[in-house]
């Protein structure tokens, strides 16, 4: 399945990207569980990445070139993963293969925290790039493959957003609903965040019936062979999901999930015709 051309055939290209939705030529909006395969986790607001990625092409930073992207990189990467001082950066995942095994750490994925002990891995960065980066415990008897000084700047911001956020949703983890209501500033953010919360648990509550959750991640409960219809099934209720099996969808924190809602609810009666 090329979802490119399942994406065009309905909506034509995408036009524009702004948060966790995409913008079609046929002035669609499509609700994106994909993300760029995790990548864009953050969303494209909260996450600073593409500002500082626009300011350093207009330095003219396009190049391989020192810079202090190298070190802002390496100190994000080193307050993320402490125990692994060294970094390495791959132009594709065979280079690194050698070296670290194919397991990657998955931002806001807890099973993905026992990769910590292992003495390298792969890490899933926080924006959308072609590069693979690796941690480790050990040098390796290798060099970084030379990337542009703009997306080593890009990928330390990204990284420091990443810190940023993790940081306050484990504050939030230790808060009941109520608290974390009663902590907004102001009535109407307060009623805001009351429905928001309320969304998410409809919502989270119908997701568990076609996948496993973890953390903000679905790994699909259907078999191999049922995911590409259940994909375009989707797709046609203007949600673009993980268009492969084995790479999960994720949850967003939205403030209303009704293309979601709708689409589940209808998944779950035609479950429920074709069992009967």
């Amino acid at each position: 399945m090329n979802f490119y051309d399942e994406i065009r055939s309905r909506y034509g290209n995408i036009k524009r990207a702004r948060g966790f939705y995409l913008y079609t030529e046929k002035n669609i909006r499509l609700l994106d569980m994909y993300l760029d395969g995790g990548m864009s986790i953050l969303g494209r607001r909260e996450n600073q990445a593409p500002l500082v990625f626009k300011q350093s092409i207009d330095r003219g930073l396009n190049a391989f070139l020192p810079s202090a992207g190298d070190y802002r990189l390496k100190k994000a990467l080193n307050s993320l993963f402490p125990e692994h001082p060294h970094f390495y950066l791959f132009s594709n995942e065979k280079e690194a293969a050698p070296y670290v095994y194919q397991n990657i750490w998955l931002p806001f994925l807890p099973s993905s925290e026992n990769l910590k002990s292992a003495k390298a891995f792969l890490v899933n960065p926080p924006f959308c790039t072609s590069i693979k980066i690796a941690v480790s415990k050990e040098l390796f008897p290798i060099e970084s493959c030379e990337i542009s000084a703009a997306e080593k700047e890009t990928l330390a911001k990204a990284f420091f957003d990443l810190i940023r956020i993790i940081k306050l949703r484990e504050q939030e983890k230790n808060l009941s609903d109520e608290e974390l209501i009663t902590s907004a500033c102001g009535k109407k953010k307060k009623e805001q965040l009351a429905k928001n919360i309320k969304s998410y648990r409809r919502v989270a509550e119908l997701c568990s019936d076609f996948w496993n959750m973890e953390g903000p991640y679905l790994f699909s409960k259907l078999s191999e062979e049922k995911y590409e219809a259940f994909f375009k099934s989707a797709l046609d209720s203007h949600i673009l999901l993980s268009p492969y099996f084995t790479i999960p969808s994720i949850l967003p924190k939205i403030r209303v999930y009704t293309e979601l809602e709708n689409f589940l609810k209808a998944q779950t009666q035609n479950k429920g015709l074709n069992n009967e």
